[in-house]
């Protein structure tokens, strides 16, 4: 498949993706009587544009999210300037006050509007994206995922290690260590091999039909971030049957499985500010585009699993507490009715400055730098 192709289809998944997040806020803030003036996919100059009823529709040409423009976001959007004089040219070219906004506009707008209907306007975007995941996973847990079988050819032999000095080859088939046999006692084979960490252990090989054996001696190597006692060899798997699962055990299986990659998430965000390994996990918008080549060339229930963490990280990111993320929103919204009164243009501005420099610090100085180092060199890696 080519890249240009693969580029294409990234693009339009992110599209779908960010217009349902929106279709989400624009929906439940008209049902709630709020004025939608502007509905954009993606950010910048509009590339298109048309308009129906009092709403503009619009798509960006920077891929980087969308929104939802509703009247009245802050108090001050709708009051007169009251810090300029009548004839004042700053206050307005005619040197007049602005005319007073319209009673009718004002109720539609949202810092009109009750905190219990801000919020759910707000909150509707995420929460479309983690339905949209956890329907995505579902999918594939009724369509069936794979399982795999365990066996004991051997795939690979570590650089520089036990197996390769006992001279242990791909495609030899690795029967037992010790008489333990490693398909029928896959504990014990282990086990085995950990009680002689640095001394020598028997190996049954079975070679182009012939059985040999060979010695080696057990050592900690590095593994998974960890360290274990290993002799250094990987086994092939084969594939099993279709793991599937009813309507209700795949709701409920991928229902676990989106909490689990929201729980991962959260801790890996934690860890980024404190973690340098944590901090070389991240990854752009640019990262996850180029992690879809691989995940397109494993079939279609890989490419909607990926379909389901997009959605899903888009919906979990998207509340993180900092303007102007939904977050946010909703966290000044519970302020505002905690305090009783509204809070301030600046104040919303100032917070979104620090959302803003916040967010452009972690794509420009760590997530793109990654992604970058991912590209030329090692390559991005999808698990399998």
């Amino acid at each position: 498949m080519s890249t240009a192709w693969n580029i294409l289809q990234f693009v339009l998944i992110l599209m779908g993706l960010v217009l349902i997040h929106e279709w989400g806020h624009m929906v439940v803030a008209k049902r709630c009587g709020m004025r939608v003036e502007r509905f954009s996919i993606f950010f910048g100059r509009p590339i298109a544009r048309f308009r129906k009823g009092e709403t503009e529709y619009r798509i960006g040409w920077i891929p980087l999210g969308g929104y939802v423009k509703i009247t009245g976001m802050t108090r001050e959007e709708l009051l007169p300037d009251d810090r300029h004089a009548p004839g004042d040219p700053a206050a307005d070219p005619d040197g007049e006050r602005p005319a007073a906004p319209d009673p009718g506009l004002v109720r539609r707008a949202y810092f009109a509007q009750k905190p219990w209907k801000r919020i759910a306007t707000i909150f509707a975007g995420p929460a479309v994206n983690i339905v949209l995941a956890v329907l995505a996973f579902a999918i594939a847990f009724w369509i069936g995922t794979p399982t795999f079988l365990p066996t004991d050819r051997v795939a690979q032999v570590e650089q520089g290690s036990p197996a390769q000095a006992s001279g242990i080859r791909p495609g030899d088939r690795l029967v037992s260590v010790n008489g333990v046999s490693r398909l029928d006692s896959p504990e014990e084979f282990q086990a085995e091999i950990r009680r002689n960490r640095d001394r020598p252990v028997m190996l049954t090989l079975i070679r182009d039909g012939q059985t040999i054996s060979v010695s080696a001696v057990p050592r900690t190597l590095p593994t998974n971030g960890a360290s274990a006692t290993r002799i250094g060899v990987g086994f092939d798997v084969d594939e099993g049957p279709a793991d599937k699962h009813g309507f209700v055990d795949g709701l409920g299986a991928a229902g676990t499985f989106a909490w689990d990659l929201t729980e991962a998430n959260f801790r890996a965000i934690g860890r980024a500010f404190t973690n340098d390994e944590a901090r070389g996990e991240i990854s752009s918008v640019v990262g996850i585009g180029a992690a879809y080549k691989e995940a397109s060339e494993d079939g279609v229930l890989t490419v909607l699993r990926y379909i389901g963490y997009i959605s899903l990280i888009l919906g979990v990111f998207n509340l993180l507490p900092l303007l102007p993320l939904d977050g946010g929103h909703i966290l000044f919204a519970v302020i505002e009715k905690l305090k009783g009164s509204a809070i301030t243009r600046r104040t919303y501005e100032r917070a979104s400055l620090i959302g803003l420099a916040t967010m452009l610090l972690l794509f420009f100085l760590i997530a793109l730098p990654n992604d970058i180092q991912r590209l030329s060199g090692e390559g991005f890696q999808t698990g399998r």
